[in-house]
């Protein structure tokens, strides 16, 4: 073992130096290779964090969501699972997001906050990771963020953004309704339909 490597297993990180990364950055080493899709990774406030890995329940219930939205979105809306969102100081790829718009309109980037009338990040494993995600939506105007928690079987919705988290947050179980409004389009959602087969006893 090198001296190097007993000094970085040893020393404290909040001693080190640490480098945080803008937007531009983190696309320019996308660019030239330094970092590519077998990397799994999303920029969250200037760090680089690694993507968790997705388990059958996760993809399943990301699956069901991708698909009921898609069926009932309205003209003038987007579907996008797990594809980058850019805000100021992050990149996030949620599981689910609606977005304004047409395909055309994001030719040439990813949408941004404003874009956004709902995030959704579908949480077992990532559940810390995912609420701390909250503020980073919130502060980009984010209209409404879900955690789909599959430990709990619950649905977390927050709504009212202000600059650093959301004002209100509501938790949906079995047997509840959960709304919501795209345009003209009125979604109601029981999130027993999501978590059917789940075993989590």
């Amino acid at each position: 073992m090198s001296t190097t490597d007993i000094f970085f297993r040893t020393a404290d990180p909040l001693a080190l130096s640490i480098h945080r990364f803008s937007v531009e950055q983190y696309h320019a080493m996308g660019e030239i290779g330094v970092l590519t899709p077998s990397h799994r990774v999303e920029l969250l406030e200037g760090w680089i964090v690694e993507k968790m890995n997705h388990r059958p329940d996760d993809t399943f219930v990301v699956r069901l969501l991708d698909h009921w939205f898609q069926s009932n979105i309205p003209p003038g809306w987007l579907v996008q699972c797990q594809l980058p969102i850019t805000l100021l100081r992050s990149e996030p790829e949620p599981d689910l997001a609606i977005v304004r718009g047409a395909h055309a309109d994001y030719r040439d980037r990813h949408p941004g906050g404003s874009d956004c009338r709902l995030v959704i990040e579908v949480a077992d494993t990532s559940l810390a990771k995912d609420r701390v995600k909250s503020s980073i939506y919130a502060s980009a105007e984010i209209e409404e963020y879900w955690i789909v928690n599959l430990e709990t079987q619950k649905v977390e919705r927050m709504t009212h953004p202000n600059a650093s988290n959301y004002d209100r947050s509501e938790i949906f179980q079995p047997g509840q309704t959960l709304e919501l409004r795209i345009g003209e389009q009125l979604f109601q959602l029981d999130p027993a339909k999501l978590f059917e087969g789940l075993d989590k006893s």
